[in-house]
């Protein structure tokens, strides 16, 4: 009877002891929690400083992922800012949640966030591009021509298949369009100048085919004309030359100032 008594009082003293550990750890995890919403990771106890080291280890990481991604938003967010291409992203319900400030230049919209996609672009061409895309899921592109404010215009929708919305890219397509029209008025007025002194030089060529050639005073004449004709195409050939190194960059320019 004595020894079950010592055998019981043995395992009731384990217990009270695995129950006094237990009750200590358990608060020293409290505290440790504690410190950790504090922001503070130095663990007292010897028994926490593993868990310790593996939460700082941790939040290091977590602090240096979050100043990378930061810096990354930050980085994008300066791109963004100086794009001259608008940059707008809209929900499945066209309201837009995202644009840099080109948008609010290429539309004249001041502040066109949670603003629906239809009262920022106000054309309903670009409006169909975008009601495409949500329907197809597939890209869509479309260039349009703004008479009001003289501006050519290229929508790319681009679906977002995770979000429902899309993400739509506007280009100012005004300026190549002018060169453009310029481009092609010079050469429509190019070919008009080669086309003249080229008809001269066929007239003047016949007339001597057919019988100038056998009067030598009508023949210099007609002779005469040919070099100044030939002279002209030669010069405008030049002055195309020269064009073409000054676009290029191959001619510098001697610029000085002169009197109005």
């Amino acid at each position: 009877m004595n020894y079950l008594f010592i055998i019981a009082l043995i395992f009731l003293l384990i217990a009270s002891w695995f129950a006094w550990r237990y009750y200590k750890l358990r608060r020293e995890m409290d505290d440790f929690a504690k410190q950790v919403r504090q922001q503070n990771l130095n663990a007292e106890s010897k028994e926490l400083e593993n868990l310790s080291s593996a939460v700082t280890s941790l939040v290091s990481n977590f602090n240096l992922q979050q100043a990378t991604l930061e810096s990354e938003r930050a980085r994008l967010a300066a791109v963004l800012d100086q794009m001259t291409d608008g940059v707008l992203i809209a929900d499945a319900q066209g309201i837009v949640q995202f644009a840099n400030p080109a948008v609010g230049r290429l539309f004249q919209s001041p502040n066109p966030l949670n603003h629906s996609l239809t009262e920022v672009v106000r054309h309903h061409q670009l409006v169909e591009a975008w009601r495409r895309c949500q329907e197809s899921g597939e890209m869509q592109s479309e260039s349009v021509e703004v008479p009001t404010r003289h501006q050519y215009l290229q929508l790319i929708v681009v679906p977002d298949t995770h979000a429902g919305g899309s993400l739509l890219l506007v280009q100012d397509l005004t300026r190549i369009r002018r060169l453009e029209t310029v481009r092609r008025d010079f050469i429509s007025n190019l070919s008009h100048e080669l086309r003249t002194p080229l008809a001269s030089l066929k007239a003047l060529t016949e007339t001597l085919q057919d019988g100038a050639l056998d009067d030598p005073p009508a023949a210099r004449k007609f002779i005469d004309q040919i070099q100044i004709e030939v002279d002209a195409l030669t010069q405008m050939v030049t002055e195309l030359l020269e064009l073409s190194r000054i676009e290029s960059g191959r001619l510098s320019l001697d610029l000085q100032p002169v009197s109005p």
